[in-house]
């Protein structure tokens, strides 16, 4: 056999060799180092005497050289390699044109001005001089590169494919083309002539390398960042479950208490927000409420979230008060702040045996409270600053008295300054109107609806903000109240005065007080007997410290005594209308008078401090 064609058929084999090494660096074998190696060499072995074959027929044609050596390439990636089907072509096929680009720019270019200055080269290249030449230049060219690749290019191409999951579809046809292309203007070359030593060569394979290079950096540039906004985007929704697991989303929160009601949602405007939620029992009668919002958006804020959400709770679960926490918190975050971002905060700690809470506001919107069956109403409470805006700030602690029918919503500024197409901001008013709206609504419908208002004002306009809403109402006083059931008769009105004085007397009330008690009584209980239709009426007494809860609910007709218009009292018995005067008695006498009617049931309470 011609020594020549053995020799270039070697020189030509090399290039599948590289290939080979690329893609045994890049993918995961299915078998041990010694089993791959001699799989490996039964293929190379094949791939060898096929082509030699070929080479035997024609020297000047490439097919197997080339195409045919890279589908033995395909072939025994498939077999050799764990990754999915697209991942190994795709792979396969690139170490191919890397290889091809590689030979014709580096190796047959360099070959054609040595072998020509060497005289190796004179009417063709085809002499045991050049070839032996040819083959030096690729073992020390694919030397080098497959030093780069292993360096600088082997773990992108391993990112792109763990990234992409293994789907590598359809990112084969840019190199497979490309691979094919590189074939027929060889092909077309040879037969016009043009090879090593002919004047058109060089400038030829040179261009379409050139041309072949940036056409593959362009391709893999975007496989490869096409793949990294993937990762990011996989990276930013686990960070987003992250986030929306940390935050109470388990509704209803406390089944075994049914004292209250709450509900909270986050809608973030990206994939991962700032604001946050907050809501724990430290005991059976203590339960803690926090809003907030950090000053940035995207992953900086919501680690800076996760953090403040974590102090926060550690040191409310500490025993420590509103403003205690507040001020701890605050000098936490002070600390190596280098972002210099802060977050505004709303919390309150309420007491369910009594509905009194203590709040503290760093910065943050102001509350909105609805009392009984009145109409929500913003709460002009004191801001103190924001948490690691300054160290060592002030906070300062304010009380509220939640009672049954009471209602408690607190929000972010992403649902005041929702913006519409005409950069119109939602605000506070339509927030109001929204809450009044839905005024009867528990929890849960309240901020659906709310937020189903925000939306249609919004319209098709992006949400800028996060959006982040909780709404708590109080449904009973957990019971340290005593409870005394009777049917609606006046002669049972001495039993209800009596349960009520008992008490009232066991915490030294005043005389004064007991008898603007009982008045309070015999009005009440003496409306409902002689017009509420009622066939039970129940009547709950709780005291704490100088104060009583006095309520009583019957199952009569709906009637709202508090509605009742107040006498003219300047006019005389006999000018005046008759009725009314007995409620408003009560209601000058007594701190307060709510009505609502819940549950098919009249609930009136009324409340008195000494």
């Amino acid at each position: 056999m011609n020594p020549t064609v053995i020799l270039w058929n070697t020189a030509v084999f090399l290039a599948s060799v590289f290939g080979a090494l690329i893609v045994g660096c890049t993918l995961k074998p299915k078998f041990g180092k010694r089993v791959t190696g001699l799989l490996w060499g039964a293929f190379a072995a094949g791939g060898y005497l096929i082509s030699l074959l070929s080479y035997t027929v024609d020297l000047y044609n490439d097919l197997v050289g080339i195409l045919g050596l890279s589908a033995l390439i395909c072939i025994a990636t498939e077999v050799l390699y764990t990754e999915s089907r697209s991942a190994k072509l795709f792979t396969a096929v690139m170490a191919c044109l890397i290889a091809n680009v590689v030979t014709f720019m580096f190796c047959g270019t360099t070959d054609t001005f040595l072998g020509t200055a060497l005289g190796l080269i004179e009417t063709t290249p085809y002499t045991v001089g050049n070839v032996l030449l040819f083959t030096g230049i690729k073992l020390v060219v694919y030397t080098f590169f497959f030093f780069l690749y292993h360096r600088l290019l082997r773990r992108h191409v391993q990112t792109v494919i763990e990234v992409q999951q293994g789907r590598m579809t359809s990112y084969i046809a840019a190199p497979l083309v490309s691979m094919v292309g590189f074939y027929i203007i060889n092909l077309i070359s040879n037969n016009t002539g043009i090879v090593p030593g002919n004047a058109y060569f060089f400038p030829l394979y040179i261009t379409v390398c050139v041309i072949f290079v940036l056409e593959y950096v362009q391709i893999f540039s975007s496989v490869f960042w096409s793949a990294k906004a993937m990762k990011n985007e996989a990276e930013l929704s686990v960070a987003s479950n992250i986030q929306r697991n940390m935050l109470p989303c388990i509704f209803p929160a406390f089944p075994e208490h049914n004292e209250f009601d709450i509900y909270a949602t986050m809608t973030p405007a990206k994939e991962v927000g700032g604001d946050f939620y907050d809501f724990f029992l430290l005991d059976d009668d203590h339960l803690v409420m926090v809003i907030a919002d950090v000053s940035d958006k995207g992953v900086p804020a919501a680690l800076f979230m996760v953090i403040a959400k974590t102090l926060l709770k550690n040191c409310a679960q500490s025993g420590d008060s509103p403003r205690e926490i507040l001020e701890k918190v605050n000098n936490q975050l002070c600390e190596n702040n280098d972002a210099e971002m802060f977050v505004t905060v709303w919390l309150g700690k309420i007491q369910l045996s009594t509905g009194k809470m203590v709040c503290a506001n760093a910065g943050h919107e102001y509350p909105v409270i609805r009392h009984g069956n009145g109409a929500y109403e913003l709460l002009h409470d004191r801001h103190g600053f924001v948490l690691a805006g300054m160290e060592n700030a002030r906070y300062r602690e304010y009380e509220l008295t939640l009672e049954p029918g009471d209602k408690l919503f607190v929000y972010t500024d992403g649902v005041t300054e929702a913006t519409n197409a005409a950069r119109e901001l939602y605000g506070t008013d339509r927030m109001l109107q929204a809450l009044n709206r839905a005024a009867e609504a528990s929890p849960e419908e309240t901020l659906s609806r709310v937020k189903a208002d925000i939306d249609s004002f919004v319209g098709n306009a992006p949400q800028f903000d996060d959006i982040t809403m909780l709404s708590f109402e109080m449904k009973r006083i957990k019971h340290s109240m005593k409870l005394l059931q009777t049917e609606p008769d006046l002669e049972n009105l001495e039993k209800v005065t009596a349960f009520v004085e008992e008490q009232l007397t066991e915490k030294q009330a005043p005389f004064k007080v007991i008898s603007q008690m009982n008045i309070a009584i015999d009005e009440i209980f003496s409306n409902i007997v002689h017009y509420g239709q009622a066939s039970r009426v129940t009547v709950e007494c709780g005291l704490h410290e100088k104060r009583i809860v006095l309520r009583f609910s019957d199952d009569g007709i709906p009637y709202d005594p508090t509605r009742t218009p107040d006498p003219d009292i300047s006019l005389s018995a006999e000018e005046r209308d008759f009725g009314g005067l007995g409620i408003y008695m009560v209601k000058k006498t007594m701190d307060s008078v709510d009505y609502v009617y819940r549950d098919g049931r009249n609930v009136l309470t009324v409340k008195k401090s000494w």
